[in-house]
């Protein structure tokens, strides 16, 4: 039960990233959004990382090289690429677009780590899909509805989905022997070390001091809830169970990012995202009820794990 809480919490908080993000970017540019969110959050990491630091330095070459593959293609990229899209496209289908990930994630998981795709896993991921195509399309799924005059946003967000699932299947090795804290913090700390060279020669400082009490509120929330603490639970659950075991989980995020766009931005809410979000939900309560993988991680393991 406690791998269950502790994943629906840190993918409703990554749900609401996206329309945060979409007040971020009202006030703020796409590189200061991207800089500032990782300042912040590599500013909270960094005591962690010098607190653990004989940990990491024991590490190899090769645990080394994942962590940096990590901070740069699981963290930094997707995340600047997601800013970007949704700039083009929207909140909405940056929340929708992540449903790529577990997709991806699973698929990249079967073949690179060796997890089995289970009949109840695919069963509970098309569910999933289902729900999220429902949500995007309003009804069943077709071309022209999908594209909508932001193919470009929607491409960019595509993209961050498929890389975002690279942050877990490059990851999930090296939480095998370094804890959930240290290896959070370093790739964070990595994120922004590769991010901030790019950001900085195009940064507006004038759109900080521009920047009203919401925006930043909101700026705040991304670093400390979803690139601190979200990424944090995230890892710890991963540390304990199959990586494709947490694939549709994410699911959740469409759901809530819709949610929240129609109560805080004023986004529609019609009977497709009802009853998407009702096979979304079914989907995971499939998962949690009868993965093996899933359920073979005590509450008492991720207690002790300390993600």
């Amino acid at each position: 039960m406690t791998t269950t809480l502790l994943l629906l919490l840190t993918n409703a908080i990554g749900g609401s990233s996206y329309p945060a993000a979409t007040i971020v970017l009202r006030a703020f540019p796409e590189r200061d959004a991207a800089f500032l969110r990782l300042a912040l959050a590599a500013a909270l990491f960094a005591p962690f990382t010098w607190r653990g630091r004989a940990r990491l330095a024991a590490l190899g070459a090769g645990d080394w090289l994942r962590l940096a593959a990590v901070g740069l293609l699981g963290y930094a990229l997707p995340l600047i690429l997601g800013l970007y899209g949704q700039h083009l496209s929207s909140g909405t289908s940056a929340s929708l677009l992540a449903c790529l990930e577990p997709v991806s994630l699973v698929a990249l998981s079967c073949a690179f780590l060796g997890e089995a795709l289970t009949g109840l896993k695919a069963a509970s991921l098309a569910a999933g899909l289902a729900g999220a195509a429902l949500i995007a399309f309003q009804g069943p799924p077709g071309w022209r509805a999908a594209v909508g005059g932001r193919l470009a946003g929607d491409l960019l967000l595509a993209a961050q989905g498929v890389l975002w699932s690279l942050y877990s299947v490059l990851g999930k090795p090296v939480l095998a022997r370094v804890e959930p804290m240290d290896f959070t913090a370093a790739t964070t700390l990595i994120a922004f070390a590769v991010a901030a060279p790019w950001a900085a020669p195009g940064l507006s400082p004038s759109s900080w001091r521009a920047a009203g009490a919401g925006p930043w509120l909101a700026l705040v929330y991304l670093a400390v809830a979803a690139s601190f603490l979200g990424a944090l639970i995230w890892n710890k659950v991963l540390s304990r169970v199959e990586a494709s075991a947490t694939a549709n989980f994410i699911f959740l995020q469409p759901l809530v990012g819709v949610a929240l766009g129609a109560g805080l931005l004023g986004d529609p809410l019609s009977r497709w995202t009802l009853a998407g979000g009702a096979l979304i939900v079914a989907g995971m309560w499939a998962a949690s009820r009868g993965d093996p993988a899933s359920a073979a991680a005590e509450p008492g393991h991720l207690v002790a794990s300390g993600r």
